[in-house]
């Protein structure tokens, strides 16, 4: 991208070209208040593209996400942007309240994605700010949490079964901030992504900068693999599919694995981790379920949790859902 602040508009027109976005679809852009989301929308207003803000005020700081609101409808009131709020209050759930967050608000885009498209009958998606480091800080999350090695794979710039795009995933935040700049773009500072109580927070404040110490550019360079996972997670899933076909059957919310052919597989520890997590067994449970295909285990030996039974049977895994 050309180092201006004009690099950013063509950057983003270059790039819905290239994803074929039709000239007449509506974008429902995700504006927080903050620095991304706001030059976001700064980029698309300068492109001349139809937009629709849409802002989620979850009242978890009080005035302060008031003032992110009033942030947000001053800019769309002064450029005509039409802009629409969800007032939404987050429950505490085991996953944390970011990710109930992260719940409600793309379920509040995709409601709003669906009634631009039934009103108008012109594609609709959903815009997010999403950049390079983001990327790059969702990958070693995975990293470290996940269990599906392909999670490193992270965000496309592209999703198309959510009609979701991220068309700064391949930027850096100093791009975006150059651009605020130099835009003078109002913004405001979420708090929130300071505090070291979440785990992507100690990443940005504390993973990543170790890494670019130690040598320069390694969020580029760590961002950059997601984008060669995508192809290959493409293949991967195509390939799992077909070998489990060979050697698994079910129906009626039972299935049997025939050691036999599983054992054939490349792939079969992968399609256990697969089966497992269909069945709704934890992937720490995965050794236990790979000790029952081994020769010198017996009839009935089994597997339970509360969401399946796996019960070894002459030369199959039985699998039972109990849900």
């Amino acid at each position: 991208m050309a180092n201006n602040r004009d690099g950013l508009v063509q950057h983003l027109r270059h790039w819905l070209a290239r994803q074929s976005i039709e000239s007449n679809a509506t974008l429902i852009v995700g504006v927080s208040g903050g620095l991304d989301s706001m030059v976001l929308a700064e980029t698309l207003h300068r492109t001349g593209i139809d937009f629709h803000v849409a802002h989620v005020n979850y009242h978890l700081r009080g005035e302060a996400s008031d003032a992110d609101q009033a942030l947000v409808e001053a800019w769309c009131a002064a450029r005509d942007a039409p802009c629409a709020v969800l007032h939404a209050n987050v429950d505490s759930t085991d996953h944390g309240v970011q990710a109930e967050a992260r719940k409600i608000r793309y379920s509040y885009f995709e409601r709003m994605r669906t009634e631009a498209q039934q009103s108008n009958g012109c594609p609709a998606y959903i815009v997010t700010a999403h950049h390079g480091d983001d990327q790059a800080e969702t990958v070693l999350l995975h990293l470290i949490r996940s269990a599906d090695p392909l999670a490193l794979s992270a965000m496309p710039d592209l999703d198309a079964k959510r009609g979701l795009l991220r068309p700064f995933l391949n930027l850096s935040r100093a791009n975006l901030a150059e651009a605020c700049d130099a835009w003078s773009v109002a913004y405001h500072e979420d708090a929130s992504n300071a505090k070291p109580d979440y785990l992507r927070n100690r990443i940005r404040h504390e993973v990543l900068p170790l890494l670019e110490s130690l040598r320069p550019g390694t969020a580029n360079h760590v961002a950059h693999w997601a984008s060669r996972f995508q192809s290959l997670r493409s293949f991967f899933d195509m390939e799992r599919n077909e070998a489990t076909a060979r050697c698994w059957t079910a129906s009626y919310g039972k299935g049997e694995l025939a050691l036999s052919a599983w054992l054939a597989e490349p792939l079969r520890l992968e399609i256990l981790h697969r089966l497992a997590h269909e069945h709704g067994i934890a992937a720490r449970a995965v050794p236990e379920l790979l000790h029952l295909t081994e020769a010198h285990v017996e009839s009935g030996a089994h597997f339970v949790c509360a969401t399946a039974r796996v019960e070894r049977r002459g030369k199959a895994l039985y699998w039972i859902s109990l849900i």
